[in-house]
């Protein structure tokens, strides 16, 4: 009995935390109390994202599946957020109460696991303190931390695999490549961006030593397996169910130069904490990108280079594994971002690489005082006069007092980063920063007068969401901030709904002096942040009730669908336009009397429609032949009606 007794005390012993874990512990949670604090004190940010998020987290409670807000098919993220919110909130709490604690709980972990990760691989331990500080403090880690969005959960994903690919580098072990596996596949179903993490890790698989070529592509096909297998089930649920891999967003006008400008000018403003406009900026970002760009030299340097020396694979592999995501990241991002509809965003998404980034920096600084030069810097340091007489009188280290006055800069540069943004942390905290919430939106006037007067109304909004989430009301329907689409949209709306437009900062002036111009809308009430609209008289009807409706608009045919099914993305359109003077149609046309356009699909579904815009061609139209078949079936539909502009 004894022995088993002493066994057990010999075990616990080898498991005991020692004081330096139970520091980054603290670290830890310190900062995940931080968030919290904010979080009890402001509310939770919300983005408008998270009405996607939560809406889908309350299907999923209901048992109905992965449907979104006015039942739109949930493609344009993958589905682990979602899933985190709805299986923390325990079927006992609103998944709304739960995306706080969860966040702060996560940033706690990442801020743990990243402390973990460097004491692991580097040996200044000063250097780890900092980094946890440096993270617990920065404002584009608590921003997204604060938030109801999938950076934090992703972030963290990324910050394991990263650690545990790094580990595998060093032991060859099996387990931790499954480990870097599974937290690279837990980020791809988090975000889809998630790729970067497989993309970085695959060529490094292929060089470890000791290994047999067979193995080694055993390996890398295990890896491959259990990071890309789970997101592939998930994209194809969405080709059968929807017809498409993922959401699709239609490119703006943002060229590369203008996000390249505004990423580095983000970037450079994590180092330099504070970044005027001007000549400034640009000068702080070019530095910033001519950093990237050795960042990058030094990478491939150091991976071709620590195969022979340096202790291998070992010594360098955490700078070239977390500098190599940072910059695959952004490239990444920068593609993305050039190609399609996202705003090029700073803090938000480029949040996932200030920890590689960061860890990079560490393990390079941590190198080169290990190296003789390193310890030459110190010396040098140590032996200026005024450094070395009070050394010499107190009997202080050269290494301990340059840790003391490295504590002291970074504690100023903290204080100075605080001093710096002092204003935009007061508005984040306010909820101006923090898109749906805070006084901004919960004091709505316009959600207040829609909770007392228009609950039983059909409303059309520029602001669904807000709607969503701080109303009752049910019966709500999307309207486009872009005032064209708007225009055509309130055309067909019938008599006595409501048009809500909201101030969301989106040209908003400008938009509403055009809709108080539009005929059939009658002022309800005009608020401070918001007026509300009254649909007095039909501005037209569909032209066709079908399988589709049918608008007619100026140089335009719409064709809408809600909702929009698989089978919709298998049937083509015809259509025939008879002019009033055949003479204006196209020579090959002449000899049949129309111009005969066919075309298949249905365009990008949008907000939960199946939407076609067809421009008309400007000659005089008489009359018009419309409708749909499947190949070697025949019509699915098919109608006549007059043009009338």
């Amino acid at each position: 009995m004894h022995e088993l007794t002493r066994a057990a005390i010999e075990r616990m012993a080898r498991f005991r935390p020692d004081p330096f874990t139970l520091l980054m512990a603290a670290l830890a949670v310190l900062g995940a109390a931080l968030i919290l604090a904010r979080e009890v004190t402001y509310g939770v940010g919300l983005y408008s994202d998270y009405a996607s998020y939560l809406t889908v987290a309350e299907s999923l409670l209901a048992g109905e599946g992965f449907v979104q807000i006015h039942g739109w098919p949930y493609l344009h993220w993958p589905p682990l957020y979602p899933l985190l919110l709805a299986g923390a909130s325990l079927y006992l709490f609103d998944p709304i109460d739960v995306a706080g604690p969860l966040n702060a709980a996560v940033f706690g972990l990442t801020l743990f696991v990243a402390g973990r990760y460097l004491r692991q691989s580097i040996q200044h331990r000063f250097l780890v303190i900092w980094a946890c500080l440096a993270m617990m403090l920065a404002i584009p880690l608590t921003q997204v931390a604060s938030v109801a969005i999938s950076e934090a959960p992703f972030i963290l994903f990324v910050t394991l695999s990263l650690a545990q690919t790094s580990r595998y580098l060093h032991s060859g072990k099996r387990a931790h490549l499954i480990g870097a596996a599974v937290f690279a596949s837990l980020a791809f179903l988090t975000r889809y961006i998630g790729v970067t993490l497989i993309i970085t890790t695959l060529p490094l698989l292929l060089f470890p030593r000791g290994i047999a070529p067979l193995e080694k592509a055993k390996r890398i096909g295990l890896y491959l397996l259990i990071s890309a297998a789970p997101l592939g089930l998930w994209l194809l649920r969405n080709v059968l169910v929807h017809g498409r891999l993922q959401g699709r967003r239609n490119p703006l006008p943002w060229t590369l130069l203008e996000i390249l400008d505004k990423f580095l000018s983000d970037l450079a403003r994590w180092v330099f904490l504070y970044l005027p406009s001007g000549e400034v900026r640009v000068a702080a970002a070019a530095l910033t990108g001519i950093v990237l760009l050795a960042l990058a030299i030094s990478v491939g340097y150091t991976f071709v280079r620590s195969r022979q020396q340096d202790g291998g694979w070992h010594g360098w592999s955490p700078f070239y594994l977390c500098g190599g995501f940072a910059l695959v990241y952004l490239i990444f991002l920068t593609a993305a971002q050039t190609a399609t509809a996202i705003t090029p965003l700073g803090d938000r998404h480029l949040s996932p690489v200030y920890i590689p980034l960061l860890l990079a920096a560490v393990f390079a600084l941590d190198k080169f005082w290990s190296y003789e030069q390193g310890r030459k810097l110190m010396g040098t340091v140590g032996s200026l006069p005024i450094i070395r007489t009070y050394v010499q009188g107190k009997g202080i280290e050269q290494r301990s007092l340059l840790t003391v006055a490295l504590s002291l800069v970074f504690s100023l540069w903290l204080a100075a980063g605080a001093a710096l943004n002092a204003r935009e942390i007061r508005q984040n905290n306010a909820g101006m920063g923090m898109g749906l919430t805070g006084p901004a939106w919960v004091d709505s006037e316009v959600l207040q007068y829609i909770r007392e007067h228009l609950l039983a109304k059909r409303i059309f909004s520029n602001a669904t969401r807000a709607i969503y989430i701080y109303t009752d009301h049910a019966d709500y329907h999307f309207l486009s901030r872009d005032l064209n689409v708007a225009k055509q949209q309130i055309k067909h709306i019938a008599n006595g709904a409501y048009i809500v437009w909201i101030d969301t900062h989106y040209d908003y002036n400008y938009n509403l002096a055009k809709l108080r111009e539009l005929s059939g809308l009658k002022l309800v009430v005009d608020l401070d942040d918001g007026i509300i609209f009254k649909v007095s008289a039909v501005a037209g009807e569909p032209a066709v009730r079908s399988t589709f409706d049918v608008y007619l608009g100026e140089n335009t045919l719409t064709y809408v669908k809600e909702p929009c099914i698989l089978a919709d993305t298998q049937e083509r359109f015809f259509l025939h336009l008879i002019p009033v003077n055949e003479d204006d149609l196209p020579a090959g046309r002449q000899q049949y009397g129309f111009d005969n356009l066919n075309f298949g699909g249905r365009g990008a579904p949008f907000e939960g429609k199946c939407v076609r815009i067809v421009p008309l061609p400007d000659y005089a139209i008489a009359r018009i032949r419309t409708g749909q078949y499947i190949p070697g079936e025949g019509p699915v539909w098919n109608a006549e009606f007059r043009f009338e502009p």
